[in-house]
């Protein structure tokens, strides 16, 4: 597969990366903004995910219907989503349509009309979305993990927020956070697929004509500081899930590889040490994996698993056995060969879709304002020392840091029960 990447920043400072593959006939296409419930402030949790609701609901040039028309009538798609540090706006299109699509994705972000009505209206529907997300609990033990860890800081809300603060919020609000936050400085626009650069270039620049000047937030976020948290909530439920979390690395870490390699060895898959002995061996779980993720300044490594609620001592105690093993007791050379193989062909595989091409471009953009080949990326993964794997499990699974979200038919006085010293 030939890639040719390239990089342009606009005059007005928005930049537009790209990756031509000559052997694709679609371009996958983002509009991604440096925003996300991280950078929202008091009485705001929640607003950055209602902004991309409303921004669905009518422009000055098209109406809800025609919006979803626009690309579905040409054999694309168009979706988004918010994150905790950014939220973006992407199509899927033939190539012969990536004028369409950029149409579509500027006027979303430039002329969205925040109908009154549709704003009231949203309101309900945004309501109804954080109701079916309290039917998933696996769902909200990784929210109340973030909570355990981060605490008031805004990395730990939800990211959809609450029905309680979203009721409360103004149309202006909104409005006034988009202007503050949705400017060109803050803004990334990537493609991936069989496409011109200059001509992409030349189209962001035609349709992107945004606000040219960052304001600088009002609320600043509190400095980011991991606290050592266990949270209990009993509910009723048929089983009892639980996240143990511990503050890890930001995305440009030199350990991020080495950390990624730990959590693939620890419950990466099916040959995974977590799911080989809980549930291979020991039958305590039917879902349980590890999980690691990168912010800006700090990152979250932990581990979940679903369990009944009589086992959730045992299940956890064992959890933690393992936790300590890695650390006291290290690896093998061929577990270490293995994990770094399944963590390059995932990303081997991934890399033949151009959603994941394009995501992995602005990301990369958004976190290191750089480029990484894949082929790069493959040989840092090789450099990865047993040792260095080692010294990252000593550095990150610490009795003092670790963070603990239960949810389940459990007593409050469980985390008293269990034997938190075994990691």
């Amino acid at each position: 597969m030939r890639v040719a990447y390239q990089k342009t920043v606009l005059d007005n400072k928005l930049r537009v990366v790209s990756e031509k593959i000559d052997s694709v006939r679609s371009i996958s296409l983002g509009a991604w903004i440096d925003v996300g419930s991280r950078n929202e402030g008091k009485d705001e949790n929640g607003i950055s995910h209602f902004i991309e609701h409303m921004l669905f609901k009518g422009t000055k040039k098209r109406n809800p219907k025609e919006i979803a028309l626009a690309l579905e009538s040409v054999g694309g798609n168009l979706n988004a989503f918010t994150g905790r540090e950014n939220t973006c706006l992407y199509a899927r299109v033939l190539e012969e349509h990536l004028e369409i699509a950029l149409d579509v994705l500027s006027d979303l972000l430039l002329n969205p009309l925040f109908n009154p009505n549709d704003f009231k209206k949203e309101k309900k529907v945004i309501a109804e979305e954080i109701k079916e997300l309290e039917d998933n609990p696996s769902e909200i033990a990784f929210d109340l993990l973030m909570q355990a860890l981060w605490g008031e800081h805004p990395l730990g809300k939800p990211i959809i927020g609450d029905i309680k603060t979203i009721q409360k919020m103004e149309r202006g609000q909104l409005l006034n956070y988009m202007r503050e936050n949705y400017t060109n400085p803050r803004i990334v626009v990537a493609a991936s697929g069989n496409l011109s650069h200059r001509r992409l270039v030349r189209l962001v620049e035609e349709k992107f004509k945004l606000n040219n000047h960052f304001q600088k937030r009002k609320h600043e976020a509190p400095t980011l500081k991991a606290l050592s948290q266990k949270i209990v909530i009993r509910r009723k439920s048929a089983q009892t899930h639980i996240c143990i979390g511990f503050p890890s690395y930001q995305f440009k870490h030199p350990k991020r590889f080495a950390s990624l390699l730990l959590s693939n060895i620890l419950g990466g898959g099916m040959s995974s040490r977590l799911f080989q002995n809980l549930r291979e061996k020991l039958g305590m779980v039917y879902n349980i994996y590890s999980f690691i993720d990168f912010f800006k300044d700090k990152g979250i490594f932990g581990v979940y698993l679903g369990t009944d609620r009589k086992q959730v001592m045992p299940a956890v105690e064992q959890v933690l056995r393992e936790l300590r093993r890695i650390k006291k007791e290290g690896l093998d050379r061929k577990e270490l060969e293995n994990a770094k193989y399944q963590l390059k062909g995932s990303m081997i595989l991934g890399a033949e879709s151009t959603s994941n091409r394009m995501s992995r471009l602005a990301r990369l953009e958004l976190y290191l304002k750089d480029y990484m080949s894949i082929e790069k990326t493959i040989s840092l993964i090789d450099q990865a020392k047993k040792e260095e794997v080692i010294e990252v499990a000593s550095e990150l699974i610490r009795k003092d840091r670790l963070a603990v979200a239960i949810l389940g038919q459990v007593g409050r006085n469980i985390q008293q029960k269990i034997n938190w010293d075994l990691v």
